[in-house]
């Protein structure tokens, strides 16, 4: 397929080819395209064709890119990326926003009253636009990658480094609080009872990427990537663990889980949107940074701080 003849057809086979290497393989794309494995099979066999190059391995080995199938996945992202600013460029002459935004997020960061991402997608929604805005939820390490190789426009989330081809722009901030659930050895305990020896003896469930240091030495004996996975573990009365102390608040009025030394144990993760360092911001981004940063510059009965100064985690006070 040369260049001079690039067609919709062309386009569609790409954005196709995308979804299965995203997705890990055509089982798990074909869910998400909601099309037949055999027409996925098909379509694919159809874009190898077109280009004159097998792209991956499928079968009882199961999905692997060749070199060129990356070379091509990688070249396709570039050019979904040009049309998209493309887009959005003629967009502007008209006055409008136009394009796609693809979110990324940590999960349950919902119920944080310093999240303010709902009212941010509110507020954008009212502009003049015609942008397709996409969520999607995953573990701080897979959001920094999908958001360098493109996949993602922007993600938010707490991480404890800096990237160098990234941009972290300070947002709000999150407690993280040590939890038992009901029927753990400590759980019946006063505080008043409980040594620093005590806690670090415990099973502790912690997190499947690099945390931040935390307030007391623990050995993982498991971890999870989200926080339902941890959740879980503190359920089960088997093990302790961090969670935002507004995510755990639901089960600590239920009775089903209890923080550990909240006043000496509980620590503060900062938020950051993150984005590419290289190549200007589109328009569309440009808008929607506009309005994440209006929203969160606000600042909320008793804060400490103007939200435009954070630059690091806030102290407890």
């Amino acid at each position: 397929m040369a260049v001079s003849a690039l067609h919709d057809v062309d386009l569609k086979l790409l954005r196709v080819f995308a979804a299965v290497v995203e997705h890990g393989g055509f089982g798990p794309a074909q869910a998400v395209l909601n099309i037949s494995l055999s027409r996925l099979s098909s379509m694919i066999a159809e874009l190898e064709r077109r280009l004159g190059v097998r792209l991956c391995h499928r079968g009882r080995v199961g999905f692997r890119l060749t070199d060129k199938g990356a070379q091509v996945y990688q070249s396709s992202l570039r050019l979904m990326n040009s049309l998209e600013g493309f887009k959005a460029e003629v967009g502007a002459l008209r006055g409008r926003l136009v394009g796609n935004l693809a979110i990324g997020m940590v999960d349950n960061i919902v119920s944080n009253p310093e999240c303010r991402l709902s009212e941010v997608i509110s507020r954008f929604c009212d502009r003049d636009q015609d942008v397709r805005v996409s969520l999607h939820i995953d573990a701080p390490p897979e959001l920094e990658q999908r958001v360098m190789d493109g996949r993602l426009d922007l993600v938010i989330g707490a991480f404890h480094h800096a990237l160098p081809a990234l941009d972290y722009r300070p947002l709000f901030d999150e407690e993280q609080t040590l939890y038992c659930g009901a029927g753990h050895a400590l759980f019946r305990r006063s505080d008043a009872s409980i040594a620093l020896d005590d806690v670090s003896a415990c099973h502790y469930a912690g997190r499947g990427y690099p945390e931040e240091k935390l307030p007391v030495q623990l050995m993982p004996a498991t971890t999870s990537d989200s926080m339902e996975g941890l959740a879980m573990f503190i359920l089960s009365g088997r093990f302790i663990a961090f969670l935002p102390t507004h995510y755990a608040l639901q089960w600590v009025e239920r009775g089903q889980m209890r923080p550990i030394l909240p006043r000496r144990l509980a620590y503060r993760s900062q938020f950051h949107a993150v984005l590419r360092k290289a190549g200007a911001p589109t328009l569309v981004m440009r808008a929607f940074l506009a309005d994440l940063a209006e929203a969160h510059s606000k600042r909320r009965p008793g804060r400490k701080i103007a939200q435009s100064a954070l630059s690091s985690p806030r102290s407890e006070g």
